[in-house]
């Protein structure tokens, strides 16, 4: 299923949400586009589960069919800055 994220900004959001959907199903095959601020997550979850993962780490998500993902003011996660 595709999602809509913000804040997306650096490869460590790519780790951190691959990491986050994987803990939950090691099997999941995870893409995360930054441009398109977008993830694509196959696994053993539904669309609830995932935006909770997500949420609990700094992230929105919303099914992409959806609204947008709402960005964040300064455009940055700030975790790769810590």
């Amino acid at each position: 299923m595709k999602y809509s994220v913000s804040p997306l900004t650096c490869g460590r959001c790519v780790g951190r949400i691959t990491e986050a959907l994987q803990s939950i199903d090691s099997g999941a095959r995870v893409h995360v586009d930054l441009a398109a601020g977008t993830v694509h997550a196959d696994g053993f979850f539904d669309a609830g589960v995932v935006a909770s993962t997500l949420a609990k780490i700094g992230y929105h998500a919303v099914p992409a069919t959806e609204s947008p993902a709402v960005a964040s003011p300064d455009g940055c996660c700030g975790t790769c800055h810590a």
